[in-house]
């Protein structure tokens, strides 16, 4: 376990988000502490939303079909607001800055539900990309070297418990830059555990997340956490979005990083690429 003032030592933060309630769902935790233990002065934090324009909204099955220009105009108004307050609460406004990718995301390209899960999201990996997708990935690739090349600097990217779709594009054009870049990268790699998935994730799912990791040079960081305080925040400020799975998901990862710990608190996981 990790002082929470110890865990990512660089100064600027780039936390790319696939969608608009990714950060606080997969690094709350932590942005939540770094704020309250008064060491929020002490980081330079850029949110870069990737997929902004969306049409999704929580138990809507026929909107979620709607692609029209007031339907996304809708969604991703509501979302981008939703967003924007919960890292307010979490962060203080003003003490972050918010970058928007105008990214098409998965639910207007008419991805299809991932089966048997208890929310709904639409799996994928570079096997399944279509025409559009590696376009996606394409532009992402573009926006990444200048990511690496910041020094000081810490880049946050989703681990991709479960492959969403648009988690899997965004973390695997930022690692294809980081590898054609080679010496050049002076940017330092962290994988979050992306929520609500890892909670719920099976041992199916690990494994493809241990293959991933495993040519890496990885150090698994814990640090203690409030995951109710992370709970009530994303519950308060994603009426959209959030179903009861996002708790059970949550709050699982939490007893599960806690016991392993042999704490008391809530425990939260990133992965520090060497």
């Amino acid at each position: 376990m990790k002082k929470i003032s110890d865990v990512i030592p660089e100064n600027k933060i780039i936390l790319l988000s696939p969608h608009y309630d990714d950060a606080p769902l997969t690094f709350g935790g932590y942005l939540d502490v770094l704020s309250n233990s008064g060491l929020i002065q002490t980081k330079n934090i850029c949110i870069v939303q990737i997929f902004s324009r969306s049409n999704y909204q929580a138990r809507d099955d026929e909107g979620n079909r709607d692609t029209s220009l007031e339907r996304i105009q809708f969604a991703t108004g509501t979302r981008l607001l939703e967003d924007l307050n919960c890292l307010d609460d979490l962060l203080g406004h003003g003490n972050y800055r918010y970058e928007i990718k105008d990214e098409v995301e998965c639910v207007i390209r008419q991805k299809s539900w991932k089966p048997g899960e208890l929310f709904e999201f639409p799996h994928g990996s570079r096997e399944t990309f279509d025409a559009g997708d590696w376009e996606i990935y394409e532009n992402i690739k573009k926006y990444a070297s200048g990511w690496l090349s910041q020094e000081d600097t810490a880049i946050l990217l989703p681990l991709c418990i479960k492959e969403h779709i648009d988690h899997v594009i965004l973390r695997d054009a930022v690692m294809a830059v980081r590898e054609n870049m080679k010496d050049k990268v002076k940017a330092v790699l962290y994988f979050g555990e992306d929520q609500p998935y890892t909670g719920l994730a099976d041992e199916n799912d690990w494994k493809k997340a241990e293959e991933f990791l495993k040519d890496l040079a990885v150090e698994r960081i814990d640090y203690p956490v409030d995951e109710n305080r992370k709970v009530d925040v994303i519950w308060k400020h994603y009426p959209t979005q959030v179903e009861e799975s996002y708790r059970q998901g949550i709050l699982n990862r939490a007893l599960q990083l806690k016991q392993f710990n042999h704490v008391d608190s809530g425990v939260e996981r990133i992965y520090r690429i060497h």
